[in-house]
């Protein structure tokens, strides 16, 4: 098992798809990860600490753990089939460990919500990691950063109540 960190989120422009970056510490690899806009947009608000008055799904789905007395302890991306990955959400309930199949997007924006450190295998990292060279990365993350300092919440919720009267462009979820 191999500690994985989010390193930001970018856009594949020839697919038109989000994509989470997870950094794989003291390698040169990262771990790409292709998500749907509307995980994007949460994984985004998440990165950020964004505050909302009423809880969305990722925060309603850990005050539900939380509920039930449980703790969720981390993620672990622990497979890819078919070109999609499956993960497991580890929950902590009284003194029994649960594993929850989810979708490592889901899981990946829950972990960043509360601080969880993410797993992955050897065998993922082997198979589906991409070296990026010194530059890039820097531009890239550069590029995140500006991104993520001029983002404008209230005209993403714009974008979305737009979308929900139909007068909005169309977007993808996964």
């Amino acid at each position: 098992m191999k500690e994985v960190k989010v390193k930001g989120l970018a856009f594949d422009k020839r697919n038109n798809t989000p994509v989470v970056i997870l950094e794989i510490p003291n390698s040169p690899l990262v771990l790409p990860i292709w998500i749907g806009s509307c995980e994007a947009f949460a994984l985004s608000l998440a990165i950020q600490k964004a505050e909302f008055p009423r809880p969305l799904t990722h925060d309603l789905i850990l005050n539900v753990i939380s509920a039930f007395n449980g703790v969720a302890e981390k993620l672990f991306i622990d497979s890819l089939e078919d070109n999609t990955y499956r993960a497991k959400l580890i929950l902590k309930v009284d003194d029994k460990t649960m594993e929850i199949d989810c979708r490592p997007s889901d899981g990946i924006i829950m972990a960043t919500k509360k601080a969880l450190p993410i797993y992955t295998t050897e065998e993922i990292i082997k198979e589906s990691g991409i070296r990026i060279e010194d530059q890039a990365e820097q531009t890239e993350e550069r590029e995140f950063k500006d991104f993520v300092e001029h983002l404008d919440i209230d005209q993403i919720r714009k974008y979305f109540e737009n979308e929900e009267k139909g007068e909005g462009g169309s977007h993808e979820g996964n």
